[in-house]
């Protein structure tokens, strides 16, 4: 969805905020002390059909006399307000949360356990794995699983069936796509067979974890960088080749507002996420998706898997209210709503009711990655660790070794 674009990490330290609050099993069992509760959602809410109004009518049905108040709020400034609201100790009783921002509110305590309401949540056996890691923490769930976005290749067909080049199926087809792309139009420079700008981590991790590579590890309880193994290693000399030889783009840029670029009409193919295709008017209906190609004949690279998780905060007075509207607005008629809306679900199960040209962009979160499950990740990307290796990747200031042997151990002070 097109908001998905606007998530932010935190950057403030919850557990100076939230200090020892914990959330007990007694607090989950209580009853409503009150007859409403507070849903803090983002705007994408609005886009799934009638997902929404369905679940709180459900709700009404189920605790009758208890209304929910959902309020709209904006990725900029969702966590500042909750950072007050914790400190308060009052506020919402639902948090949606963008996936990479819920590990370090579920490690300070600030959010509820919701392990024993695990086996009630329908699809809960074939949730997203990206989404069920980032709302999971020392074997316990503190937030579930939600929506997810993924990314896939988006191209051009009219330029591919001019050149006579098929899908691509494997890296190998990949790349010598792209090579006959530039040869054929290549001659202007702002042409680029893929637009890879220097900075795209999301794309660059993806041939990473493709070649069985990792950013991070754990052993022996510490994280250790790991940007600097063989496999990583092969992972990014395969970033740096699509850089060199197909792509123009901005070698210490990033991929913000990617689609603007795609509707000049100079790329051939772009790492979009599903919704960008909205934004591309120019091209009108020029344009399809396929799964990015994995160095495995048939296969395809596992994609980043962005998305949304749902929390109940630790001073939550109507916790097991608040547990039970989530439960209710992730099931599976729900669920089934979001997906025929074009978002992907929570879960592999329902990918299948995606249909049309974003069919393999729900495809690609089947097989996805995300990232470490470290409390202090966000660390990493306040750091811009990933983005400065890869820029100096790309523009030649280090070679592939000397960079991810900088990132890896920059990442293990960080992560540790």
């Amino acid at each position: 969805m097109r908001t998905l674009r606007m998530k932010l990490i935190a950057t403030v330290s919850v557990a100076a905020l939230v200090g020892a609050v914990a959330f007990t099993s007694s607090t989950v069992a209580q009853a409503a002390s009150t007859k409403s509760i507070t849903v803090w959602l983002m705007p994408d809410a609005k886009d799934f059909g009638t997902a929404l109004d369905d679940a709180n009518a459900a709700f009404s049905a189920a605790y009758p006399g208890t209304k929910v108040v959902v309020e709209f709020q904006t990725w900029g400034d969702h966590l500042k307000k909750l950072d007050a609201a914790l400190v308060a100790r009052k506020g919402p009783d639902v948090v949606e949360f963008g996936n990479t921002e819920v590990m370090k509110y579920s490690a300070a305590g600030a959010l509820a356990d919701l392990t024993s309401y695990k086996p009630r949540f329908e699809n809960n056996a074939t949730w997203l794995k990206g989404l069920e890691d980032a709302g999971s923490y020392d074997g316990k769930l503190y937030a579930v699983p939600y929506y997810a976005g993924a990314r896939a290749i988006m191209y051009r067909p009219s330029l591919f069936k001019a050149q006579g080049i098929s899908v691509p199926k494997s890296y190998a087809d990949f790349l010598t796509a792209g090579k006959k792309l530039m040869a054929a139009y290549g001659t202007d420079k702002d042409f680029s067979a893929v637009y890879l700008p220097g900075k795209y981590w999301y794309a660059a991790m993806s041939f990473v974890y493709d070649e069985g590579g990792a950013i991070a590890t754990k052993s022996g309880g510490k994280w250790v960088g790991s940007l600097d193994s063989d496999a990583s290693i092969r992972g990014l000399t395969r970033f740096k080749e699509v850089s060199d030889l197909l792509s123009k783009a901005d070698k210490s840029g990033t991929e913000a507002a990617q689609w603007d670029v795609f509707n000049g009409g100079k790329v051939a193919m772009s790492y979009s996420n599903g919704w960008e295709s909205c934004c591309i008017p120019k091209i009108g209906t020029d344009w399809a998706f396929f799964p990015m190609p994995s160095v495995k004949s048939g296969k395809a690279s596992p994609a980043f898997l962005g998305g949304s998780n749902l929390a109940v905060p630790s001073y939550a007075p109507n916790a097991k209210l608040a547990a039970n509207w989530i439960r209710l607005f992730t099931n599976a008629r729900q669920m089934k709503t979001i997906a025929l809306s074009g978002a992907i679900p929570n879960n592999t199960r329902m990918l299948g009711l995606i249909s049309g040209p974003a069919a393999p962009v729900a495809a690609a979160a089947k097989n996805s990655w995300f990232v470490p499950g470290a409390i202090k990740w966000v660390d990493v990307e306040n750091a811009n660790t990933l983005q400065t290796m890869l820029a100096d990747i790309a523009t030649g200031k280090k070679t592939v070794a000397k960079a991810a042997a900088d990132a890896s151990a920059e990442i293990t002070k960080l992560l540790n």
